[in-house]
């Protein structure tokens, strides 16, 4: 039932609202002073509160204020009998949801009442529906603490704030990484966390759209612009207004619907297939592509001018095998989900299930380690085993041997070898060597300290400190 309060120093007229809206089925009560409201509001939560402008004391524009700022969620409705515009106009600034001229007859009172309650449930609906999407796509689902991952995030935490100080449209975001790395869920952080999350989110699978439609797609098209074409339709870009335009896989556009993008971008403006006059939008671009963006404009598959406007931030996505112990992170945290999910008791990493999911290599990393323990947790009978997990690519054998000697021996006759196994290879020797010391490993390799750390952290090697340090 919703709580009404009013705020009205005329006793028969307080009386009178409070018996018409208790009539309606809200809670109402009458206080007759802005001193008595601001007390009344100490220890409750009021959804409409209607005020008189004139009071004795406090004035009704001064609780107005107090209650704009200590209960931001009640519907103030200001009520005076004097038909001031000015004072209107300042009671709207300041927060007021209507402004009601007396004398006002109770069914008006009435009408008022149920539409700026529908109203707040509404707004109330929205505001929970918005806080439940940054509970399901905030910065805090990407899960792990590698270090270029931590870069990555505290990189959204900086743009995030930059946006919400300057008032202004955040900077293009380019985010690269091989797909299953998560770059979609990167994108939602951007726009969760950031100043337009109350905005529109819409993800658009580039690669997806046929070539014909892409323009219309995007930019919109007007009633018979083509054989198809039987209404008008808003484009994409118009879709996401004063929200966020998350373009993935952005490089199979072809070139000249790059030149397109590239124009809308500098100048915010789109012009629908079909129409002559240009349309002004209002959108935060990301943009995503699982390979290097370099080497896209190298084999021409890239306008460079439309990579440099696009990467004024650009952010990389680690593959899983870079990701070192965030490995066992993930693969923990979608045990739990999926155990969840099918109702199944907890399942824990063995050290046989942790030795294969390293011996791995996960060329469709995230994605591919979720799809692949949902898998297991169906068709394990208590206990997850190895066999039941992704088995070492064949080709690594070519890689791994070893002659008598423990030497690392590279027979390419027998296949491609892959330079990574090569290098864990090495470090895994140098450790055995050392008693797994770090610092006397680094030395053996040639390297620093900090670089080799890295690699075991990146390999989910294993490691020990020595005499306080690594």
């Amino acid at each position: 039932m919703p709580s009404i309060l009013i705020v009205e120093d005329e006793q028969l007229l307080g009386r009178a609202f409070q018996q018409s809206l208790s009539d309606d089925g809200h809670r109402v009560h009458w206080v007759a002073t802005g001193e008595e409201a601001l007390e009344w509001f100490k220890d409750r939560n009021i959804d409409l509160a209607l005020v008189d402008l004139r009071l004795p004391g406090i004035d009704g524009m001064q609780v107005l204020k107090e209650l704009s700022e200590t209960h931001p969620d009640t519907v103030v409705v200001m009520m005076t009998a004097h038909g001031d515009v000015r004072c209107a106009v300042e009671a709207i600034k300041l927060g007021a949801a209507d402004f009601l001229i007396k004398p006002v007859d109770l069914d008006t009172v009435s009408l008022i009442a149920k539409r700026n309650l529908k109203q707040r449930r509404i707004v109330q609906r929205l505001k929970h529906e918005q806080r439940r999407r940054t509970q399901e796509f905030g910065l805090h689902r990407i899960i792990g603490d590698c270090p270029e991952l931590e870069r990555a995030k505290a990189l959204v935490r900086r743009m995030c704030k930059l946006g919400v100080a300057g008032g202004v449209r955040p900077p293009n975001v380019l985010i690269t990484g091989e797909t299953g790395t998560g770059k979609d869920l990167l994108a939602k952080a951007f726009h969760y966390e950031g100043p337009r999350c109350d905005g529109p989110f819409v993800q658009v699978n580039c690669a997806a759209l046929p070539e014909a439609l892409v323009e219309s797609e995007l930019f919109g098209h007007a009633k018979g612009s083509f054989t198809d074409a039987r209404t008008s339709k808003r484009g994409l870009f118009e879709v996401a207004e004063e929200g966020t335009l998350f373009l993935d896989e952005i490089s199979a556009f072809p070139l000249s619907m790059q030149a397109k993008i590239l124009t809308a971008i500098e100048t915010m403006r789109i012009r629908p297939v079909g129409c002559v006059e240009e349309r002004e939008v209002d959108v935060h671009l990301i943009a995503a592509m699982n390979e290097d963006p370099r080497k896209l404009v190298a084999e021409k598959k890239l306008r460079e001018d439309l990579y440099h406007r696009l990467s004024v931030i650009q952010v990389r996505l680690p593959p899983l095998r870079e990701r070192g112990s965030d490995l066992f992170a993930l693969a923990e945290y979608f045990l739990d989900q999926h155990t969840r999910k099918f109702a199944m008791s907890p399942k824990k990493l063995t050290l046989e299930v942790r030795n294969a999911l390293r011996r791995y290599h996960w060329p469709g990393n995230v994605r591919e380690l979720c799809h692949s323990l949902e898998s297991a947790v169906l068709l394990c009978d208590g206990v997850i085993e190895p066999d039941l997990l992704p088995a070492p690519r064949r080709r690594n054998n070519a890689a791994t041997s070893k002659d008598r000697d423990g030497v690392v021996v590279a027979d390419f006759s027998r296949g491609p070898i892959s330079l990574e196994e090569v290098e864990r290879e090495l470090i895994t020797k140098a450790l055995d060597v050392t008693d797994h010391n770090v610092s006397r490993a680094a030395e053996l390799l040639s390297v620093s300290r900090d670089t080799l750390r890295y690699r075991v952290e990146k390999y989910g090697l294993p490691a020990r400190r020595n005499g306080g340090s690594q």
